[in-house]
């Protein structure tokens, strides 16, 4: 379940401690908090995840000068439908992936917000609580 807040009601509620540092503006003033949501993230291997598979293209591009599109930089990106998760596998734009990780994201985890043209694509902006370790990997 995704639960519509305001930044502000969330972290007076949920006090998050950011993975990274925020810029201006960031995360949005309107989030939705999952609640035992699914998503999936494609990862760099086919049957296991590592920490490179949650850095945001800000940390893999730190140098380059992300003006206005700097909030979603710092997200990750997130699919909450398995068969696009699927499906982006196959497209020329992923090659560098080969799997896919599946998530069940909680309040504490962080926020997210559909973002992007298409509806299935969410940028979720994480928290220092998010543990890895009760991640699964898709089999494909």
């Amino acid at each position: 379940m995704l639960i519509p807040y305001k930044i502000n009601a969330y972290c007076e509620k949920f006090r998050p401690n950011w993975a990274c540092e925020m810029p201006m503006g960031c995360p949005p003033e309107d989030v939705l908090v999952p609640s035992e949501h699914p998503f999936f993230r494609l990862a760099y291997q086919a049957a296991t995840y590592t920490e490179d598979d949650f850095k945001s293209y800000a940390e893999i591009d730190s140098q380059r000068n992300w003006g206005e599109r700097l909030p979603l930089a710092v997200g990750l990106s997130l699919i909450d439908n398995e068969a696009k998760a699927r499906k982006n596998l196959k497209l020329p734009l992923f090659r560098q992936f080969k799997g896919v990780i599946v998530l069940t994201l909680n309040p504490t985890d962080g926020v997210v917000k559909q973002t992007g043209v298409h509806l299935s694509h969410y940028t979720w902006w994480r928290t220092k609580s998010f543990q890895m370790s009760n991640l699964t990997m898709l089999q494909l």
